[in-house]
């Protein structure tokens, strides 16, 4: 199992409330001054995510290896998007190696590690969404590496064109990448939603619909409500909303897995979703009173949204070994971008000094 390693140095906006992050999708290096301050002992970054009702969530952030990504330590629990993975190269190569936001890992529970750490030092930096309220510390008081033995698979929650970008460049050798920064979060203070994939297609409702049958139980439904169980996907389609039930309930796959493989290519002659783009993926529209509130601009396209996968079957198949489809999941809370940043220090020759 990895261990944890402290920053030595790592990067976050100013102590105290912030309205707005730095825009860090284009590169840390670029921004002229660096609008962060800079932590140089080091150090293990706490994250506490607190919402309207519940018990606060609970994260740390640290280094690990590159190579803990391809020795299969840390486990990706999806395919990636090739294209994805390109512009990802393209981009980090061109920053030489530094990243906006960490790697998202997660395991079944995190409650060990937390309990044994004191409570987090130093003044926060606080920033406030519509549905989070993310209070970053400095310190969690330690700076010895975090053993994780006994702690269950670790896992990619979000993040994997970014974690198999750096690891595939540090085994080529390119300084700046031998370690990616990782910010962990036990399961039980993540929720896993869907994404809603939106297809582009010309095919008239009424036949499509008549094609759907032979896959689905299909019900007309008058506004586009989620779906109550597994095996069901939401579809709408120029103004129309129904739920569909898949007729055959003894197929081991998952959801995504077997619409992908079943559906998909004989409806809209879609075989791999990671390359073809007449398929997209979004995220989860929010819900009002019981009711998907779906982008506009999207009436001319399919969209399907289904049940997300439950925890157990999530950890399940990580431990089987299998890789889930590409945009299978959507965790929450995600990491917002310009939070905490990671610059690698290299000297002219290229050797990364960790700091």
């Amino acid at each position: 199992m990895p261990s944890l390693l402290p920053f030595p140095r790592s990067y976050q906006p100013a102590a105290g409330p912030v309205a707005t992050l730095p825009v860090t999708r284009y590169g840390i290096r670029s921004l002229t001054p660096l609008p962060f301050v800079a932590h140089k002992e080091p150090h293990f970054p706490a994250l506490r995510i607190d919402t309207d009702s519940g018990l606060p969530r609970w994260g740390i952030g640290g280094l690990l290896p590159a190579s803990d990504f391809t020795d299969g330590l840390v486990r990706p629990h999806e395919a990636t998007l090739l294209p994805r993975l390109q512009r990802q190269r393209e981009l980090v190569l061109a920053d030489r190696g530094a990243l906006g936001k960490p790697v998202l890992l997660t395991l079944p529970s995190l409650a060990p590690l937390r309990d044994s750490l004191p409570p987090p030092a130093g003044a926060p930096v606080v920033y406030n969404t519509p549905d989070f309220r993310y209070r970053l510390y400095p310190d969690s008081g330690t700076t010895s590496p975090l053993y994780l033995d006994g702690l269950g698979p670790l896992v990619i929650a979000d993040g994997h064109h970014r974690a198999y970008t750096h690891a595939a460049l540090a085994a080529e050798g390119v300084p700046g990448f031998d370690y990616i920064p990782v910010m962990l979060i036990g399961g039980e203070d993540l929720s896993i939603n869907a994404f809603m994939r939106s297809i582009r297609t010309t095919q008239q409702p009424a036949s499509l619909l008549t094609r759907l049958r032979d896959f689905f139980h299909v019900q007309a439904i008058p506004a586009p409500r989620p779906v109550t169980q597994a095996g069901m996907w939401l579809y709408s389609y120029r103004g129309r909303h129904y739920h569909l039930t898949r007729r055959d309930l003894t197929v081991s796959d998952t959801d995504a897995a077997w619409l992908n493989d079943t559906v998909l290519p004989p409806l809209f002659d879609i075989t791999d979703v990671r390359t073809d783009a007449h398929i997209n993926f979004l995220i989860p529209p929010p819900v009002v009173e019981g009711v998907y509130q779906l982008p506009e601009g999207l009436y001319e396209q399919v969209l399907l949204l289904g049940r997300p996968i439950t925890k157990q079957r999530f950890f399940a198949e990580v431990e089987a070994g299998r890789l889930l489809p590409p945009k299978s999941t959507y965790f929450r809370p995600r990491l917002p971008s310009g939070l905490l940043v990671w610059v690698p220090q290299t000297d002219p020759e290229g050797v990364d000094r960790r700091g």
